[in-house]
């Protein structure tokens, strides 16, 4: 699909088929926003002040295996690490160059290994399991899972646009990377 202009269609959606188009497309679009990029490229800080996009994929795949999994099942599907999560790392952890990331293939397996943990997850829900109140971390306080699954979906989306931007800063204008619709 990556790179293929062929969106599935939306019909007849409630909640959980909602939730699994937006969990499909949040995991798509990520994948698609850095999967050609090489690792130097991913490593890089194009524009000053502002986070790269290894470090972006690593908080965005922590996000959605906090909410899409851990949330849901009780387990994430891989470890987390403060330094992915700007509000509780400490200022020597906030990403910068000269750091160590991961490769993109970590990174590839590691969305791989969410994707699959919360395909597993939504794939067992009912509607009721999605609006039952559930608590989440004490500064979240207590929400509903479909609550959870909007929070991701929609962080996720908010930070792909982001390595698109930092694509662009980095010259990568071809035209031959384009994100695409996933599903209509």
């Amino acid at each position: 699909m990556i790179g293929k202009h062929n969106p599935k269609t939306a019909r007849n959606t409630g909640l959980v088929e909602s939730i699994r188009i937006g969990l499909d497309e949040a995991f798509t679009a990520l994948e698609e926003a850095f999967y050609d990029l090489s690792d130097e490229q991913i490593r890089s800080f194009p524009i000053p002040g502002r986070n790269n996009a290894a470090w972006i994929v690593m908080h965005t795949l922590q996000n959605l295996d906090t909410y899409a999994n851990a949330f849901q099942t009780g387990e994430g599907a891989f470890g987390h690490e403060e330094r992915w999560d700007l509000w509780r790392c400490s200022e020597d952890q906030r990403p910068k160059p000269g750091d160590p990331f991961p490769l993109k293939k970590e990174m590839l397996d590691a969305l791989r290994a969410v994707r699959d943990a919360a395909i597993e997850g939504i794939a067992v829900a009912v509607e009721s399991d999605l609006r039952g109140s559930r608590m989440a971390e004490s500064w979240w306080g207590q929400r509903t899972s479909a609550d959870a699954y909007m929070r991701t979906i929609y962080h996720t989306m908010a930070h792909v646009r982001q390595i698109w931007l930092l694509r662009g800063a980095l010259g990568i204008t071809d035209g031959r990377s384009w994100p695409r619709q996933h599903w209509a």
